[in-house]
């Protein structure tokens, strides 16, 4: 970023000016404790480079970013982190898709509990007529494809993807909680588009992203941005799968390749800054009310999409988990919002590396979005107490 731009971003939501923590309610003290638990994960390499950002009551309170962006391998261009640096966060992605269907629910243009063939009629053979749109958001479709999800040459296909889900059984029995990590953006991306009429991206920028203020709310990169990026970093010492998909191996090469990164994942391709990531969940916890005043959809839908819907063993991540419309929401059990209590937390984490997230009982609103990952105990034991220490700060 040049100087000037950089002067100018300064003063561009949602990196405006960072007010004074008690203006808002916030404890100065219990917010540099949070500082200094992610400066003390930095310095000790569990990330190359990250950001830290904290919104409450329509106020930036913290803007932090560190480390390095890209450089860490040999041969890579070397650039540090800003406040602007978009990262990939993967699954954060999650809660930004439900989004876009809770706003066509608010229109009444959708119907979550109505079978998906209703809307797409192909998507109800061989066995799936029943699923309904809200089974996918609450990952109890039981349609998890892993050959198409290890496949990364096919996800540039849209059209193919869709052609696929049609043809594919369930793989599962419907109702039970199995994570879908692909398959959730797929099927719920094409929802969006059949719903609406326009392609996922024009309806994401024009219905959210624009009323929003928010220009980073993005999917995928061009292959001009690529190498302006925060590279994506594997740390771990062993292998790690998900829905029996291989996240660890080649992790690096696949996201760095300008073919997956301009590729449409609504489940897995969200590449954004915390700053970004933190004004979206504002906007919900203060009711669907943008920066500029802009009402993109009512409270009491967001209220729905956020309340808890089920509550269970994920046989997927091998977890205790409950559930929203397309958001882990705190709740009695142990999670990455607290080992106590947690209920009024709602986010979404992204791979092992991010997490976004509000607290409905506090207005706070928050994104740690990092480059390094290891695995989902690791992204626990770094996301809970630099949670615990925000969500302290605003009692």
């Amino acid at each position: 970023m040049s100087e000037a731009a950089s002067v100018l971003s300064e003063h561009v939501h949602p990196h405006g000016e960072v007010v004074d923590a008690p203006l808002v309610g916030v404890d100065p003290d219990e917010l540099a404790r949070a500082v200094r638990i992610f400066r003390r994960q930095h310095r000790k390499g569990l990330f190359p480079g990250g950001q830290l950002v904290v919104r409450r009551h329509g106020r930036l309170v913290l803007d932090e970013a560190l480390g390095t962006a890209s450089g860490f391998r040999e041969g890579e261009p070397e650039f540090a982190v800003d406040r602007w640096t978009r990262f990939p966060s993967f699954s954060a992605g999650k809660a930004v898709v439900a989004i876009l269907l809770a706003i066509l629910e608010d229109r009444g243009q959708l119907d979550v509990h109505a079978p998906i063939a209703e809307l797409w009629p192909g998507f109800g053979a061989n066995g799936k007529e029943a699923i309904t749109t809200l089974d996918v958001l609450t990952h109890r479709g039981g349609v998890l494809l892993n050959e198409l999800c290890a496949s990364p040459e096919r996800w540039g296909d849209w059209d193919g993807l869709v052609g696929a889900i049609e043809a594919a059984p369930p793989s599962h029995k419907r109702g039970a909680i199995r994570y879908h990590p692909l398959e959730y953006g797929w099927i719920l991306g094409e929802i969006v588009q059949r719903a609406s009429g326009r392609s996922f991206r024009d309806f994401l920028r024009r219905e959210l992203a624009a009323p929003t203020g928010l220009s980073n709310l993005r999917f995928g990169a061009r292959p001009d941005e690529v190498d302006h990026c925060a590279r994506t970093y594997y740390l771990g010492r062993k292998p790690v799968r998900v829905a029996g998909f291989e996240v660890s191996a080649g992790l690096e090469d696949l996201i760095a390749d300008p073919a997956t990164a301009a590729a449409l994942l609504p489940g897995a391709g969200l590449v954004t800054d915390a700053g970004t990531l933190a004004a979206f969940y504002e906007m919900l916890v203060r009711g669907g009310v943008g920066a500029n005043g802009q009402k993109i959809l009512s409270r009491s839908t967001i209220d729905r999409w956020v309340e808890p819907v089920v509550s269970g063993w994920c046989r997927t991540n091998q977890a205790p988990i409950t559930l929203g419309r397309g958001f882990f929401v705190g709740s009695a059990l142990p999670s990455l919002y607290s080992i106590t209590p947690s209920h009024g937390c709602f986010g979404h984490a992204g791979l092992f590396c991010t997490l976004g997230f509000a607290d409905a009982n506090t207005g706070l609103a928050a994104a740690i979005v990092t480059n390094g990952n290891r695995s989902k105990a690791d992204l626990v034991q770094r996301m809970m107490p630099l949670v615990g220490a925000l969500r302290s700060a605003c009692r």
